[in-house]
C-alpha cells in the first residue's frame, strides 16, 4: 500500500514509521523542515511543503497513492484546508484526524467518512490496559 501522510508531528511521524516498518510505501509531507529532516531516512520520501495549497499538492504522485492521511494536530484550519485541497484533487480515500467534536462535525459535513481522534483511541486502550493490569511499557 502507498500512503500519503500530511503532518509529521508525533502522531504522523509514528504512523509513517509504523507503516514503513510493515512494508508499506509512505510519502510524508510537512511544512516544518525539522520534522521532515527527522523522518526522511525512515520513510520512502518526505517533502517540505504547504499541503494546504492545491498547487503544491499537485506536485505529488497523487495518482499512485492508495490513501491520504491528514494527521495535522495543531490547527483545525490547516487540517481542513489540506482535506479540501485533497478533495479538489479527487483523492479517493482520505483519512483525517479530528482535534475535537467541532472538527469532527466539519469533516463529516465534508463527506470524510474515515475520521479518527487518536487521543480518544489511545485513552480507551490505556484504560483497558490499566483495568487488566497489563501496563508494562507502552510506547
Amino acid at each position: 500500500m502507498k500512503c500519503l501522510i500530511i503532518g509529521l508531528g508525533c502522531f504522523g511521524r509514528t504512523l509513517a514509521e509504523a507503516l514503513t516498518d510493515k512494508g508499506h510505501d509512505v510519502i510524508g509531507v510537512d511544512s516544518n523542515e525539522h520534522r521532515v529532516e527527522e523522518v526522511k531516512d525512515r520513510i520512502s520520501v518526505a517533502y517540505i511543503m504547504d499541503a494546504t495549497e492545491r498547487v503544491a499538492l499537485k506536485e505529488l504522485p497523487l495518482g499512485e497513492i492508495d490513501c491520504a492521511i491528514v494527521a495535522i494536530g495543531q490547527s483545525m484550519d490547516f487540517s481542513l484546508r489540506a482535506v479540501a485541497a485533497l478533495k479538489e484533487l479527487s483523492v479517493g480515500k482520505i483519512y483525517a484526524r479530528a482535534l475535537d467534536q467541532t472538527h469532527l462535525s466539519i469533516l463529516r459535513a465534508m463527506n470524510i467518512q474515515k475520521i479518527f481522534i487518536p487521543e480518544s483511541f489511545a485513552a480507551r486502550i490505556f484504560a483497558d490496559h490499566l483495568l487488566t493490569d497489563k501496563m508494562g511499557e507502552m510506547v
